[in-house]
């Protein structure tokens, strides 16, 4: 029987039942080598070890990293600017809306894109070219 199978079959004991078969095969090569025996006991005192350990961050730990994040001065920079670049913006296309009205009297689909007195023949000149 191959090592990594048995070694497989070791490891994945530990975490989920094993077939009968599987479960035959393993036993009968830990009752055949010593070393796959002192391996096995190696494993059940890491776990056992380690089962007790609980990973948990240090004190303040989130605090300081969302500290840092909202005291990012570019972002703040950037936050700040939002607003008065909306109204600009909005003053803008309001202007040239007033501009399109005045020049030709509406505001419509046509005149908002610049063909409202296109003829046929302009169309096609411009298409030409």
């Amino acid at each position: 029987m191959k090592k990594e199978t048995i070694n497989e079959l070791l490891l994945r004991s530990f975490d989920q039942e094993l077939s009968g078969e599987e479960r035959a095969r393993l036993e009968a090569a830990l009752a055949g080598s010593e070393a796959l025996r002192r391996e096995k006991a190696q494993l059940e005192a890491l776990r056992q070890m380690l089962g007790g350990l609980q990973a948990a961050p240090a004190a303040g730990f989130a605090d300081g990293v969302l500290g840092k994040l909202s005291a990012s001065p570019v972002e703040a920079t950037l936050l700040s600017m939002l607003p008065r670049a909306a109204a600009a913006c909005l003053i803008v296309l309001l202007l040239t809306l007033i501009g399109i009205y005045l020049t030709e009297g509406s505001l419509s689909t046509e005149a908002i894109i610049g063909v409202n007195d296109l003829t046929p023949e302009d169309a096609y000149t411009y298409l030409e070219y």
